[in-house]
């Protein structure tokens, strides 16, 4: 019979996330080979621009999918000020929306 150990590990094991095998560091090469220095550049600087910066499909006014809505959304009940964050809309940007 089981142990109540064994039993309690298997379950922390069979709970814990699933790592990502992208984000191990053998396709970390491949991760920066996606964007190009421009992007890259551009990414960066936005960040920089707000402390709270929403990459997202559409504008906060008019957000074009579900999760982008909800984003904005939840930005609202948590009552960030709208001033205080930068949207960006990845549909007009082709290389940002890859």
């Amino acid at each position: 019979m089981f142990s109540r150990t064994a039993l309690s590990s298997a379950f922390r094991q069979a709970a814990r996330p699933a790592r990502n095998p992208l984000q191990s560091s053998l396709f970390a090469p491949l991760q920066i080979r996606l964007l190009s220095a421009e992007t890259r550049a551009a990414i960066d600087k936005a960040v920089g621009t707000a402390p709270v910066v929403l990459f997202m499909k559409g504008t906060p006014e008019t957000p074009q999918c579900g999760f982008s809505r909800a984003s904005i959304q939840i930005l609202g009940l948590q009552g960030v000020d709208p001033s205080k964050f930068t949207a960006f809309n990845v549909l007009e940007d082709e290389e940002l929306r890859q």
